[in-house]
């Protein structure tokens, strides 16, 4: 089994939706997954995780996205 060098992360909400964007305090969500906001770094997708739920009280869970 191969290990992935360079995974993605997408933030995926209880009800299977995916975060496209969150702007002016407006957040979107999506069910296709190829419309997701795709984060590079583990660390930034858990405080954007945090961040949904402190704002919110959104709860996302961080998922790897392989495409």
């Amino acid at each position: 089994m191969e290990a992935i060098l360079n995974p993605n992360y997408v933030l995926m909400t209880q009800e299977g939706t995916y975060l496209v964007e969150y702007l002016i305090g407006e957040v979107v969500f999506t069910t296709s997954i190829s419309r997701a906001m795709i984060f590079t770094d583990l660390h930034v997708a858990h405080r954007f995780k945090t961040l949904l739920y402190e704002r919110f009280r959104i709860k996302v869970s961080v998922n790897t996205y392989i495409y």
